[in-house]
């Protein structure tokens, strides 16, 4: 197969698998929503909470046991695994491009994008939504076993004008 063919080949795969994440995404928010009609807001966010952390917390350690990633030794590492799970699981390059700054044992993530807020805000549900981020760090730490030591500074679910999550790295 010609060089070319394959390349574009890869791109169609690419695009493609952005395309399921997305629509994967939209069930999500889908979900989301009817559990909140039938349910309540607060119990909507209990189980959507418990879900997503479930879910980034076998994710992990799926990534751990096919050695796509190791067992953290600092902040560093952590900040490419909590990378490498943003890329595998979010469509766009969500959250990969916004700047991460280290001091000693913390990292804080700086975002100006998050297509569930958007989607969200569209939807005029904002108001009550817990964020899903807390649960996402807790999952891929709990995996790691590191302390789920983290906050959110800022949030645009809140009304910020963009979202502030610091976190930390401290083995069990």
């Amino acid at each position: 197969m010609p060089k070319h063919s394959r390349r574009t080949t890869m791109e169609q795969l690419e695009e493609q698998l952005n395309t399921t994440k997305k629509l994967w995404w939209l069930h999500d928010s889908y979900w989301h929503a009817a559990v909140v009609r039938e349910l309540g807001e607060e119990k909507a966010n209990e189980l959507n909470l418990e879900a997503a952390e479930r879910f980034f917390r076998r994710y992990t350690l799926m990534l751990l046991k096919n050695k796509d990633i190791q067992k953290p030794t600092c902040i560093e590492d952590l900040v490419d695994i909590f990378k490498l799970v943003w890329k595998r699981c979010f469509f766009d390059d969500m959250y990969i491009n916004e700047p991460i700054t280290i001091e000693g044992n913390e990292a804080t993530w700086t975002g100006r994008q998050c297509h569930a807020f958007t989607s969200l805000s569209s939807a005029k549900m904002t108001n009550g939504y817990a964020c899903g981020c807390q649960s996402i760090r807790n999952g891929v730490m709990k995996a790691l076993k590191l302390k789920t030591v983290h906050s959110i500074e800022k949030s645009l679910v809140a009304g910020d004008d963009e979202c502030v999550i610091k976190f930390s790295y401290i083995p069990k």
